[in-house]
């Protein structure tokens, strides 16, 4: 269940972008701005699941001069245009991952039984963007600060903006993720103790350094009114290399991972 909150809260930041700025954001009085929202997502039970489940996750989150932001998805986060070019933005971010559980997939098939518990921990980002007219392209860098996965990620990720108009707004977008040995033996790797304790007779399973995983998505955001805006997003991906080949995947999960999920939000 905490993994399937992580993926879920990590798709609010395409969710959010969905909404076409010049009609999602009232008039504002002050340099604050509040967003209040819900959305209902649909996400693999762990990263690398056959298996789905429904869970609520909470909007939340306010923001100074769109330069710091706290929310539940980045955390505390520092958003810049150096250069005094609008089309490049630099970030960093300090936010949580809430970590895996042994029982995560205990309501189908116990996958994850007697591979032990994946404890949380501070995740440190720092990221770039450049937009040109409706395509960007962004790279991002994630270390764990702690936890049992003590590992380094690195995404690129690029956006096209299909069509807007009238206050709707539909993007496509793609990324694909790289990863270190500590973040791949974690998440995917099966130790010799884990394979004896494993009630599914699993192989040990060296995960190391390599790509993770590639991913599209399709997100439309509709402005409700300047404040309320209401979003949908699909989102299909795919496990590759060593991620591809762990038992918890291949054996008892699928290569093909698939999410989605809709909502509203309300800025103020």
């Amino acid at each position: 269940m905490r993994f399937l909150l992580f993926l879920s809260l990590s798709l609010t930041a395409c969710l959010f972008q969905s909404i076409p700025a010049n009609a999602a954001e009232p008039t504002k009085a002050s340099d604050w701005a509040f967003q209040l929202g819900a959305a209902g997502m649909v996400q693999p039970t762990y990263e690398g699941s056959k298996h789905h489940e429904v869970s609520p996750v909470p909007l939340i989150g306010l923001s100074w001069r769109d330069t710091v932001s706290l929310d539940v998805k980045d955390g505390l986060k520092v958003q810049m245009h150096p250069l005094q070019d609008k089309r490049l933005s630099v970030s960093g971010s300090l936010g949580y991952w809430q970590g895996r559980k042994e029982g995560a997939d205990k309501d189908n098939d116990d996958a994850l039984r007697g591979l032990g518990n994946i404890s949380g921990n501070a995740v440190a980002r720092l990221g770039a963007e450049y937009q040109i007219g409706a395509l960007s392209a962004g790279l991002a860098i994630a270390r764990d600060i702690g936890g049992d996965r003590d590992g380094t990620a690195l995404t690129f990720s690029g956006k096209y903006r299909v069509y807007q108009g009238a206050g709707f707004q539909i993007s496509a977008d793609a990324s694909t993720t790289l990863a270190d040995d500590n973040y791949m033996g974690s998440m995917f790797g099966i130790s010799a103790e884990q394979a004896a304790r494993s009630p599914k007779g699993y192989a040990v399973h060296d995960a190391g350094a390599g790509v993770k995983d590639v991913k599209i998505g399709i997100t439309a955001g509709y402005a409700i009114t300047p404040s309320l805006n209401m979003f949908v997003r699909t989102e299909a991906g795919r496990l590759i290399s060593d991620a591809a080949d762990s038992p918890i995947v291949k054996d008892a999960g699928s290569e093909n991972q698939f999410s989605g999920g809709a909502g509203l939000n309300y800025r103020f």
